[in-house]
């Protein structure tokens, strides 16, 4: 090959070369993106468990507050009979009623077993009343949890957050975070 044959080869070589750096920088950029999008569901993904899980015991405890306290919640019960009854009368539709009676017999369990909510940062996370029995070692109030995790949803715009263990980490150095004392022990010191 002569010398100018190997210059061609060079130059196209360099042109190859700088179109698949473009597409590297192109595809870096890509994703970076998508591991910042996933460290935002990381968070998202949390808030939402712990949700899901406060919800499930705001409907336990009303029903069990609806049997413990009859009088209280047999009223409230009937009424949401009787929005269901309404809601089928004006609509002429049965799904329509049974979707409202649903809705208003959940709304009744879930206004008779809401409460302050406390969670558990340990390793297993643990929502739970605020006047139950708590075992483990650090409590922090829901609402200032939640606040914690958007501030740390906001945040990993900028950095990478690991595993659980790191976002726990993260959430008990955020200042909003309000810590609750161990429970009483039943014990006077003296």
């Amino acid at each position: 090959m002569t010398e100018m044959g190997w210059k061609k080869r060079v130059h196209g070589l360099r042109q190859q070369l700088t179109l698949i750096k473009s597409r590297a920088h192109k595809d870096s950029a890509r994703f970076q993106e998508l591991w910042r999008q996933i460290e935002y569901c990381k968070v998202l993904f949390l808030a939402h468990q712990l949700e899901a899980r406060r919800k499930f015991l705001v409907r336990s405890r009303g029903g069990v507050v609806s049997l413990a306290e009859r009088k209280k919640s047999l009223p409230l019960l009937g009424i949401a009979t009787g929005i269901a009854v309404l809601a089928g009368m004006i609509t002429k539709d049965g799904t329509v009623a049974v979707n409202a009676g649903v809705a208003s017999s959940d709304g009744v369990l879930r206004a008779l077993g809401e409460t302050e909510w406390v969670v558990c940062l340990g390793q297993n996370l643990v929502v739970a009343p605020r006047d139950s029995d708590r075992q483990g070692k650090i409590w922090v109030t829901w609402k200032s949890l939640m606040v914690a995790l958007d501030e740390l949803a906001i945040r990993t715009k900028d950095e990478s957050l690991g595993n659980l263990e790191n976002i726990i980490a993260e959430l008990l150095k955020n200042e909003n975070i309000v810590f609750l004392p161990p429970p009483s022990t039943g014990w006077a010191t003296v």
